[in-house]
Formats: structure tokens, C-alpha cells, sequence
């Protein structure tokens, strides 16, 4: 196991049936690594101005702050998509610690779902992205899912999965 797939979240299909599709990404085990991190620094910090080095203490506790709360801004984001044939909706929903940020459209607007790979400058940067694709001609857009860094496989497995399920909406379902 690489350190890429150890901190690499699980992207789970939470609920599927004919009518609906739920996917989500909970970025649980990066943030209590990142957070076990940040707690240590702070321990360290707080032990150096116990031990009479005040200002490096207070230089290493700014830094974990600042540093820590620019990461914790960036990778605590839960993410979930949902498809729901009796509604003919899809909701996509981030919740960040920002705040939440909900877009709903119609399913009949979805054609397929697509895994993307965007090649970083350097080796290892290399991401997969989940791609709705909605529309076609002039109207297409392509909606990202926003996800911090998800593993390739798990990408490629759900991105069948989805437009497996979406591949059945006209069989049964006259709409």
C-alpha cells in the first residue's frame, strides 16, 4: 500500500435501486490524520514556550494555526451526488467548512458521468477527475465533482457504476 492509497478516501455508492443513486466522498481519514499532525505541532509548540523558548513557540503555534487552517479549509469538504428518477433530479452538494453549496438540475440534462485524468507538471501530480456531463451542442456543460485527490480505480469503478444505473432509466420508466 503506497502513502496515496492509505490517505485516499473511499468514494461509496451509500445507496442505489432503481429509482436512486447516492454517492459520497467523506474525507474522514485525511482530516484525522491532518489533525493528529496539527495537534502534535501544537504539543511541540507549547512545550518549546514551556521550556523558555517563548518566541520559537509562538513562531511554530502561528505557523501550525495558519498552515493547519489553510489545509483543513481545502481537504474538509464532503461531497455528495445524488440521482433520483422520481423527482428527475440530480442534486450535486459540497459542504465545506465554509459553508454548503447545493446545484440541482434535471436528470433528462445528464448524459453520462466521465473520469477525466489531469497530468500535473510533476510525477505524482497526476489526478483523476468525476465529470458530469449534461446538455450536448452548444448547451453542454461539463460539471465537476469536486473530491480531494480520489483514487484512480475507485473513479473509473463508480463512473461505470453511474452510467451503468443512468443506461437502465428508459427501460421500465416510460419518461
Amino acid at each position: 500500500m503506497t502513502l496515496a492509497e492509505f490517505l485516499a478516501d473511499p468514494l461509496r455508492v451509500t445507496q442505489i435501486s432503481d429509482s436512486v443513486l447516492e454517492i459520497e466522498n467523506r474525507p474522514v481519514r485525511r482530516a484525522v490524520i491532518a489533525a493528529a499532525v496539527i495537534l502534535v505541532a501544537i504539543a511541540a509548540g507549547l512545550t518549546a514556550i514551556e521550556d523558555g523558548a517563548t518566541g520559537t513557540g509562538i513562531i511554530v503555534l502561528a505557523v501550525v494555526g495558519l498552515i493547519g487552517w489553510l489545509y483543513m479549509h481545502e481537504l474538509v469538504q464532503l461531497t455528495q451526488l445524488s440521482l433520483d428518477r422520481h423527482a428527475g433530479l440530480v442534486r450535486l452538494r459540497v459542504t465545506t467548512l465554509r459553508g454548503r453549496r447545493e446545484e440541482t438540475f434535471a436528470l433528462s440534462d445528464l448524459h453520462k458521468l466521465e473520469s477525466i485524468a489531469h497530468y500535473g507538471t510533476a510525477a505524482g501530480n497526476d489526478e483523476t477527475r468525476l465529470v458530469l456531463i449534461c446538455g450536448s451542442g452548444p448547451e453542454r456543460r461539463e460539471i465537476i465533482v469536486p473530491m480531494f485527490r480520489p483514487d484512480p480505480e475507485e473513479v473509473a469503478h463508480l463512473t461505470g457504476v453511474v452510467n451503468g444505473w443512468l443506461s437502465r432509466q428508459g427501460k421500465g420508466n416510460p419518461s
